[in-house]
């Protein structure tokens, strides 16, 4: 049956269901604690699974249940295996209290009172725990509507100390002649005395995938978190949407969904799910939303929970889930083809032709193919080929579509780290020879280079390179780095005082 575990993800899937899921009926805790034993032996293996899909906190809350609570000839094994990954546990219990703390921070900002800004993801979906200790973040995602709030939060955070996160690549999109303003997403990340944070800005239109994105104004779901906050939360109709959303960026649906919307079936009863099955129909997310429903009947017989998933297989049309979706199946052809399906039907719903949906297909099974994994090579012709069928416009045009996102890749990201500067700037400074960055509509974001292949995006004095199939050649990494060496050494000669 589609959404089951095969070959080699069997055992994740198993671990995952049992042990990594929220204890809610009396049958499924006795099962979890009378299987403890299949896991003895195979702590390695398990902790290679819940780190994978970030479940440790939640595995170890739920043996924390078994040995207080649970059956009590299980409950000193479960105390045994609390001990498996209990440092671990309590470093990741540390990097979510320090993120707590930036968020604190931040929400205390007067520039952020006027920036309409929300937190969403894990910290707004841990709103719907009873006990969120053990709904874990990697990092702190917000959003605001607009650039300008967006520009304000960066300088905010670089304020403070942080930078753009060199590893992760960002993406920043523009159809001003569709009248679809700036959107996309940063990060910035900050480290200090071995702790690090990190902030994921989203802002404008939320982007899905490989260059969609759901097409209403995020900010009709925004509900009040706590009085004289200095931000808002997701209400529960438009945190499915945005778990919808991500789960088709990954391209399968994960251990955390499940258990944000058992909370959220448990704690919340005004989910709207009339809006939620006009948006699930417009936006092609009906494979993930019926996954999920039909796994929530699967693993759980509390009738609050069931309820639940009954209205939400309703909102997502009934029917089939598709073969091509699976749970906990983080697997890169699978993420590709779900990907590819998804372009060809929406954008046959939008009426664009077969043709068009052809093409978009294409472009995401390159995307997703890829790994988003950025290499430093010069192209083959078979590569070359691709570049032009997926750039479809020109960024010095400032006219970046949804179905054409190129990755942006940070000069100092990982892969180009043995790239030197190639010197073709004059003795005081200026940019002999190099790329011409024009401003654009965007305040603090310039654009140029060379289309198709040689692009480059500079937010503030940070530059990134812009490629479609991820693919960077050497030239062009020496190019962009020494611009943006230019770029910092100009920004330090404005900073300096002026000479008497």
């Amino acid at each position: 049956m589609s959404g089951r575990a095969t070959g080699g993800n069997r055992f994740a899937s198993s671990v995952l269901d049992t042990w990594a899921t929220m204890f809610v009926d009396p049958e499924r805790t006795e099962r979890a604690a009378a299987g403890l034993h299949r896991l003895e032996g195979r702590s390695r293996a398990v902790g290679d699974v819940l780190r994978l899909h970030k479940a440790v906190p939640q595995f170890q809350y739920g043996l924390d249940q078994l040995a207080a609570k649970g059956p009590e000839a299980h409950r000193a094994r479960a105390a045994a295996a609390k001990s498996w990954y209990g440092a671990e546990a309590g470093q990741l219990a540390d990097h979510l209290g320090l993120l707590r703390q930036e968020l604190a921070w931040l929400a205390e900002q007067p520039e952020v009172a006027g920036a309409d800004l929300a937190v969403i993801k894990g910290f707004n979906n841990a709103r719907f725990y009873r006990d969120p200790s053990p709904r874990w973040s990697r990092d702190v995602d917000v959003y605001v509507p607009h650039w300008a709030a967006c520009l304000a939060v960066v300088r905010l955070l670089r304020e403070r100390g942080y930078v753009f996160d060199e590893e992760e690549c960002p993406w920043f999109k523009a159809e001003f002649e569709h009248g679809r303003a700036e959107y996309g997403q940063l990060f910035l990340v900050r480290a200090e005395e071995g702790r690090f944070s990190r902030v994921d800005i989203h802002f404008g239109t939320y982007s899905v995938g490989a260059g969609e994105y759901l097409d209403f104004p995020l900010t009709d779901f925004y509900e009040p978190v706590a009085p004289d906050l200095g931000y808002q939360g997701v209400n529960p109709t438009g945190t499915l949407l945005v778990m919808f959303a991500h789960a088709l960026s990954d391209g399968y649906v994960s251990v955390k969904d499940v258990n944000d919307t058992v909370s959220l079936a448990l704690t919340r009863d005004d989910v709207d799910f009339g809006r939620l099955a006009r948006e699930i129909r417009r936006h092609s997310l009906e494979p993930q939303a019926l996954l999920l429903a039909d796994h929530l009947t699967r693993l759980y017989r509390d009738p609050r929970i069931g309820g639940f998933a009954r209205a939400l297989r309703r909102a997502a049309g009934g029917g089939r889930t598709s073969p091509l979706w699976r749970m906990h199946d983080r697997n890169w052809h699978r993420r590709a083809a779900v990907n590819a399906v998804h372009a060809y039907r929406s954008t046959l719903r939008r009426r664009r032709g077969p043709l068009v949906a052809a093409r978009r297909a294409g472009q995401c099974a390159v995307f997703y193919n890829r790994r988003l994994s950025v290499t430093l090579n010069d192209r083959t012709l078979p590569q070359q080929l691709l570049v032009r069928l997926m750039a479809r416009t020109d960024l010095t045009r400032w006219r970046l579509r949804s179905d054409a996102c190129p990755t942006m890749i940070h000069t100092g990201h990982p892969a180009l780290t043995g790239v030197a500067p190639d010197r073709l700037a004059a003795p005081d400074g200026s940019a002999v020879g190099l790329p011409r960055l024009r401003p654009t509509p965007a305040a603090g974001v310039r654009v140029g280079g060379t289309f198709p292949d040689r692009q480059l995006v500079a937010i503030g004095d940070d530059v990134f390179l812009c490629s479609w199939d991820q693919v960077v050649s050497h030239r062009d990494a020496a190019l962009a780095k020494q611009l943006a060496s230019v770029q910092g050494a100009g920004a330090r000669r404005k900073g300096e005082p002026a000479d008497d």
